[in-house]
């Protein structure tokens, strides 16, 4: 069973940081289903930045705690500020509840999806223009950022503990804007 389709105008969906919503919310949600999430269509369909931080920082530090602990080593995430409660993951939970992917036009360095966010909570020291290219693998990214396991060390291969199993795309995209794939 299919829903209606939205009325044009009508957001269905924002996608600043891919996986953000999908690790943080209502992952563990009773109420969600393969079909359905009440919680990720409310966060989708939110259009008022302003009201981000608030309506989802709370809940995200909840999942963040959650997630800290995959790799048996919590507090490592980044931003991470001890006491081990829920307002310790208050920082990361704030810059990811602003789903807005950050560039820094000035670096020519461009080779760390979220580079602007992490130098900004220190869990990288190299100044990077963040953003994503089409062939990121934000997901595995994504994981590792909330289990904790993406440290300088790891980057830009990252191996850490989290991994979808998908290395690469089955059609690359191409080089140029818009960036798409050749069809198969």
């Amino acid at each position: 069973m299919f829903p209606a389709p939205p009325t044009l105008g009508t957001q269905i969906d924002r996608m600043g940081r891919p996986a953000i919503n999908t690790a943080l919310t209502g992952s563990f949600d009773p109420t969600c289903t393969a079909a359905t999430c009440p919680a990720k269509d409310a966060y989708n369909a939110n259009h008022d930045p302003t009201t981000w931080s608030a309506d989802y920082a709370p809940g995200f530090a909840g999942y963040l705690g959650i997630y800290d602990s995959l790799d048996t080593v919590c507090g490592n995430q980044p931003a991470y500020a001890p006491p081990a409660t829920k307002t310790s993951y208050g920082t990361l939970a704030s810059v990811l509840a602003n789903d807005v992917l950050w560039l820094n036009t000035g670096s020519t360095t461009c080779q760390q999806y979220l580079g602007v966010e992490l130098l900004a909570l220190k869990a990288i020291t190299a100044v990077d223009c963040g953003g994503r290219t089409p062939a990121e693998n934000t997901i595995d990214l994504t994981f590792n950022i909330v289990a904790g396991t993406l440290t300088p060390a790891t980057l830009p291969t990252n191996p850490g503990i989290a991994t979808n199993g998908i290395t690469a795309a089955a059609s690359p995209p191409s080089a140029t804007f818009p960036y798409l794939a050749a069809p198969h």
